[in-house]
């Protein structure tokens, strides 16, 4: 009997290729599209869960509470992690991971690089695989280093024994030699923690003053893991916080304001409301928008399959009559039917197998992931319930309907319920191109989004500048930029140059924190500059002067800060005034706001000094997000700027020596802090086209069909004077009605879910009203045109041939 269903079923499909070709494409294209995002979605919500103990590790972070002012930071103090470890037993270890730039060695070659300064429990806490080496104490001095084989091939040959050779790195004003005593395989992509060297935490006096590594509570510098003790949740570990507050926080800080919590591992890469570690984390809505993009597409795909197995029913209505009259019961024809959607969805399953695969490379480019798809135990899965949801879906429905024709009334002829378009075939259209119509919208105001960010003037000038990293300590690289913008005076194309601890990209810049006269807690950010940065990026002075270089004055009590800053103290005339607190600088200048951070973020507070040390010292709490090493920002003419490149390299190779010349252009990383959205925008545009693909190949499949089974009625309707343009209206007429009511379905979902994602932006664009009519007007006309095609071909036939049968 099996084989019997299966040869029918096999014949009809062959003899109906256009039809079959239609069905199997569609869902072989929105099957793809799961397969691909369902990759992207399981690696987004992996992350460190390879950690065997990951339902045991947690990261601290704090929470800072002084009424009006709360302040939240994943970044602790050093002496966090061996504080915790040593009064609270429910803690089984306490890991710190410090990310530093700095100088790589080799004897020739020398890079910049990533460092990772961790407590020598690193691979107790963590899973990472060592290869070779110390298995067992890999950290067993503090020259120890661990590298990954990607760095051991980058500095070694990939054949040669690494396992006690050596590299040099600068530590601070020191050059420190480390022997290498075990090999890791990289991380994985899903890993919070990313690292290239592993050195131990003993070299902290390199890095930091002494008071910052036994007692400095209000500086953050490092990530503060902690290994809890089996059956141990965080929670329990929080309660006994406040047991340990006064030896953490000592009387620097009233009950309740300092708070230490501990987040879970896994949560780290998804929760958007604590702030970035040493790793940018992902927004999760992106995660449920691809999701809903795949099944939206699936979704379309088994519409288009329902509604062309409905439509191919007339056709399939005397086998159905003549079967039911030789005794085949209402079951059997069911599996029959059943069994040919099953085949279809098979065969188009196998095709988009094969098409992940090809498609999995560009995919990858696009979401900016190193996707790979293995045949796992989740996979599989994966694989089976998208079959038997389809199947489930997309085909026991038209087997159902095919099954119930009467005999008689077949047999008769009489089948109005199969020859029109039922309510329910209409609306699994319309709900085709909601779904489609949708996803265009949403690709239009992405799509304006970006390049409002784009195209924003953010207050100061972005073009043709080149910042290049000194990767030193502030001492060492302020002489090193020195003498580089010295010989950059010698570049007839360098407009001017700047030296700064941190670079306009690096956002947020040092946070500091204080208590004011009244007592109320304030903080705002800082940039250490010198008197060319308001020139070199042509910052608007609103009020005063800028800095004059060389002037003591300027350099010891002298400070520039912007707009929002003086409406947060209330000043009326900001020149002259000083900080609420015990601060000695005093204001000589006001900028005009600029957006040195995100357009995700406000305009915060800034101040602008020469040297900030008297700052620092003055402030309760200072949360550095990257190590303060000097970066010359350089303003170049326009021209030629891979010539301009190779001149500024061979000044900086005159001052440098061997160091590696790095550099980047200042509106690439702008564009860089958007990348999540950028490649949202990529995906919801392909998954858009794809929607209208699918969409109107089930829409010009279903025509044809119809035009199939009115080519007498046309023929009659010519014969009588019926004109082409006429016959071509009463086709595509009712089409066009749904794809209109579709529109209107569309526009009101899509505003809400748009409305809602700009949301997360403090400057947007407004859903102006000619998106939507773009998108339902564009849909209308390709639905149109798709319509066209078959209305066309049957208005032209000669109606004599059509005749010519009755």
């Amino acid at each position: 009997m099996f084989k019997n269903y299966f040869k029918i079923a096999s014949r009809y499909l062959l003899q109906n290729k256009g039809y079959s070709i239609v069905n199997i494409l569609g869902l072989a294209i929105g099957i793809t599209c799961c397969i691909l995002i369902m990759l992207f979605v399981r690696s987004e919500w992996s992350f460190d869960s390879f950690h065997t103990k990951s339902d045991r590790i947690y990261r601290a972070w704090l929470f800072e509470d002084y009424g009006d002012q709360k302040f939240t930071n994943t970044q602790t103090p050093i002496p966090l992690g061996p504080t915790l470890q040593a009064n609270i037993p429910e803690i089984e270890e306490a890991c710190r991971v410090y990310v530093f730039n700095t100088l790589v060695q080799k004897e020739a070659d020398k890079f910049n690089e990533p460092i990772n300064m961790v407590d020598t429990n690193f691979f107790k806490v963590f899973d990472f695989k060592i290869l070779k080496g110390n298995n067992t104490n890999p950290f067993q001095n503090s020259n120890s280093i661990v590298i990954t084989t990607s760095t051991q091939n980058k500095y070694f040959s990939n054949n040669s024994d690494v396992i006690g050779q050596t590299l040099d790195i600068q530590m601070g004003a020191e050059k420190k030699t480390f022997l290498i005593t075990a090999v890791t395989s990289d991380p994985p992509k899903e890993s919070s923690i990313q690292f290239k060297f592993l050195i131990p935490h003993s070299n902290e006096k390199l890095l930091f003053r002494e008071r910052n590594i036994t007692s400095g509570w209000t500086n953050v510098f490092l990530e503060t893991y902690v290994l809890a003790r089996t059956g141990v949740s965080g929670k329990a570990i929080e309660a006994k916080i406040p047991g340990v507050a006064k030896k953490i926080s000592g009387d620097n800080y009233k009950a309740g304001e300092y708070n230490i919590f501990f987040q879970p591992i896994t949560d780290i890469h998804l929760n958007k409301k604590l702030p970035a570690g040493n790793e940018p984390i992902s927004d999760p809505f992106y995660s449920y928008i691809l999701a809903t993009l795949g099944l939206l597409i699936l979704i379309i795909a088994c519409i288009n399959f329902i509604t062309l197995s409905i439509g191919q029913s007339a056709k399939r209505a005397k086998e159905v009559g003549v079967r039911k009259v030789m005794g085949a019961l209402r079951p059997q024809l069911i599996s029959q039917f059943w069994g040919e959607a099953i085949i279809v969805i098979l065969t188009a399953f196998i095709i988009s197998i094969a098409l992940s695969f090809i498609l999995l490379k560009p995919f990858n480019e696009i979401a900016n992931k190193s996707l790979t798809l293995s045949f796992d135990g989740f996979n599989l899965s994966f694989c089976i319930s998208i079959i038997l949801l389809v199947s489930l879906a997309a085909g026991v429905y038209p087997a159902v309907i095919l099954s119930g024709f009467v005999p008689v009334q077949v047999l008769k002829g009489k089948l109005q319920s199969a020859v029109g378009i039922g309510l329910f075939r209409k609306g699994l259209i319309v709900a085709q191109f909601v779904a489609s119509i949708i996803m265009i919208i949403s690709t239009l105001v992405i799509s304006q989004q970006l390049n409002f960010i784009r195209n924003k003037n953010l207050g100061y000038d972005k073009e043709h500048i080149v910042v290049v990293p000194t990767n030193k300590s502030r001492a060492e690289g302020l002489k090193l930029a020195e003498l580089f913008r010295n010989e950059l005076k010698n570049i007839p194309q360098v407009l001017n140059s700047t030296t700064s601890i941190y670079s306009m990209t690096e956002s947020a810049w040092i946070n500091l924190g204080y208590e004011d006269d009244n007592k109320v807690y304030r903080n705002f950010n800082m940039n250490a500059i010198d008197a060319d940065f308001i020139p070199t990026f042509n910052l608007e002075l609103k009020q005063g002067r800028n800095f004059i270089q060389g002037n003591t004055a300027d350099e010891a009590e002298s400070m520039i800060v912007n707009e929002a800053l003086v409406k947060e103290y209330n000043w009326q005339d900001p020149i002259g005034q000083k900080l609420p607190g015990r601060f000695n600088q005093r204001v000589i200048g006001v900028v005009k706001d600029f957006n040195y951070e995100s357009l995700h973020n406000h305009i915060q507070p800034l101040v602008f000094a020469m040297k900030p040390d008297s700052m620092l010292r003055h402030s309760n709490d200072a949360d550095f997000p990257f190590a303060p090493q000097p970066r010359i920002s350089i303003k170049l003419s326009a021209g030629n700027l891979q010539n301009q490149i190779s001149s500024i390299k061979n000044a900086w190779t005159m001052v440098a020596g061997d160091q590696d010349f790095e550099y980047k252009f200042l509106d690439a990383s702008l564009n860089s802090l958007y990348q999540a959205e950028s490649r949202l925008g990529s995906i919801v545009n392909y998954a858009s086209l794809l929607s209208i693909f699918i969409a109107c190949m089930g829409l010009f499949g279903l025509v044809t069909l119809v035009v199939t089974r009115r080519t007498k009625e046309i023929g009659i309707r010519k014969v009588l004077g019926a004109n082409t343009q006429g016959l071509i209206g009463l086709i595509s007429k009712e089409f066009i009605v749904m794809v209109i009511l579709a529109a209107f379905i569309a526009f009101p979902l899509s505003w809400i879910a748009l409305h809602q994602w700009l949301q997360d932006f403090v400057y947007r664009v407004d859903i102006h009203w000619w998106v939507f009519a773009m998108a339902g007007g564009g849909t209308i006309i390709i639905a149109f045109v798709t319509v066209c095609i078959q209305a066309v071909r049957a208005a032209m036939a000669n109606p004599v041939n059509t005749l010519r049968s009755e």
